[in-house]
């Protein structure tokens, strides 16, 4: 480990250094790479995504639909416990959705005159599911239950594909029992341009979702201009815990390596008032790492290492502190603080993907159990984007009804507008019905 330490204001710059490229998640080259496999495939169809996958993934493939014996062969070889694992996520999950879920609604706001919103589910979502660190159930989970809570009749899940060309079979299989109905494999930026244009293999949806690096993330943001809802900047995973010296440093530790064993990109960091507590996690996390397995240990090496994005920052004050995270705005926080702080600090913080509030709610649990997502923007996307839940699945046709008097009452209003603007159809299609009797 390099030095991991920083105390504000004193070492901001060194601080704002070793996280320089952290709000750049992909630039115009990584763009005009994803454009090359987008317009491969809008003309080679699934020979384009045969070709993705053999150069980026090194895997050949002959179908890119997974069999539904597969997929039956999937489920049935989990095991009890991490059947009934899936079974109670799955089920958290969908709670949470359910509660989040949007009604349509109309009201009266002024005599005769009614608006609202009517509430549509997509038809079709494409959930993109990498796996390019390790499998990913729990987003899976996230992903699909919510399309399925929405009301989507066509969910298909993309992932990558093993060395034989399958898909890993838990997450085929909590996808299947989350309520996926078809599943492809090949490369992921392929797959994505496959699910905003269409292929024999790769149906054409009206939204596509997932997390993923760069590259990933570049190709939702093309899918856009495809007329697909997504939602961008899900790059790798980050926290942040803000805590104060009444936190325990062994607890710190663990969950600064719980999001930092994600991948060697991923960012970790604790902002604190207390410099006895900086100290001891920094201790704590260097024996953490040590005990670390492969490639895990590798992972957190490279974090906490020189060119990393762990870091410890002692902030002078917790409105300094606040003011950091807001600025930085993370995926994931952690807020562990005294009990008469907690609602100061809360009240402070709007730029954060997640909030999980006191000793008892680690960054697992929400990955995992809680049931709220853990798909949420990074690298500062969070400053303006959400996680992905129900709300994403779904689409909002605003209502107007007006009666005869309502009309009557906004005529002089659109005679005004209308005439300024010189759309004279405008106002004589409110004339013709103002003065018809």
């Amino acid at each position: 480990m390099s030095q991991i330490i920083f105390r504000f204001p004193e070492e901001r710059e060194a601080f704002a250094k070793r996280f320089q490229t952290h709000k750049a998640l992909f630039d115009r080259g990584v763009l005009t790479g994803i454009y090359s496999i987008f317009d491969d495939v809008a003309l080679h169809k699934d020979d384009g995504i045969r070709k993705a996958t053999s150069t980026y993934d090194q895997v050949v493939l002959d179908d890119l639909i997974l069999p539904q014996d597969y997929i039956d062969e999937s489920i049935a070889s989990l095991t009890p416990a991490l059947r009934a694992a899936i079974d109670q996520a799955i089920e958290n999950v969908r709670e949470v959705n359910k509660a989040m879920k949007p009604q349509s609604w109309e009201l009266e706001i002024r005599p005769g005159t009614v608006i609202g919103e009517k509430v549509n589910p997509l038809d079709s979502v494409g959930i993109w599911i990498p796996a390019r660190k390790g499998p990913l159930i729990s987003t899976s989970i996230m992903l699909v239950t919510a399309a399925k809570v929405a009301g989507i009749r066509n969910i298909i899940v993309g992932m990558p594909p093993l060395p034989n060309g399958l898909g890993d079979p838990g997450t085929v299989a909590a996808a299947r029992l989350a309520g996926a109905d078809h599943f492809v494999v090949g490369n992921g930026v392929s797959i994505i341009a496959g699910f905003a244009q269409g292929t024999p293999s790769v149906p054409e949806v009206d939204g596509i979702f997932g997390p993923g690096p760069g590259g990933i993330a570049a190709a939702m943001s093309v899918a856009l201009a495809f007329g697909k809802k997504t939602v961008v900047g899900l790059g790798p995973t980050e926290c942040v815990i803000l805590a104060d010296e009444s936190a325990d440093p062994s607890t710190v530790a663990h969950d600064l390596i719980n999001e930092g064993e994600h991948g060697p990109d991923s960012s970790s960091l604790l902002v604190t008032t207390s410099g006895r507590l900086a100290i001891e996690v920094e201790r704590l996390l260097r024996q953490c790492i040590d005990k670390a397995e492969e490639p895990r240990k590798s992972y957190l090496r490279n974090v906490f290492g020189p060119s990393g994005k762990g870091a410890i920052l002692i902030m002078p004050d917790m409105d300094e502190a606040c003011r950091l995270i807001n600025d930085f705005a993370p995926e994931h926080l952690m807020v562990v603080c005294q009990e008469e702080l907690q609602d100061r600090v809360l009240g402070q913080i709007n730029r954060a993907g997640e909030i999980l509030i006191g000793t008892c709610t680690p960054f697992s649990a929400a990955n995992y159990g809680i049931g709220i997502t853990a798909v949420l923007p990074t690298n500062g996307f969070a400053r303006a984007f959400s996680g992905i839940t129900v709300k994403d699945m779904v689409t909002y046709s605003t209502i107007g009804q007006l009666n005869q008097e309502a009309l009557e009452a906004l005529y002089p209003l659109i005679k005004e507008i209308g005439s300024y603007e010189k759309l004279p159809g405008h106002v004589e299609a409110a004339r013709i019905r103002v003065h018809r009797n």
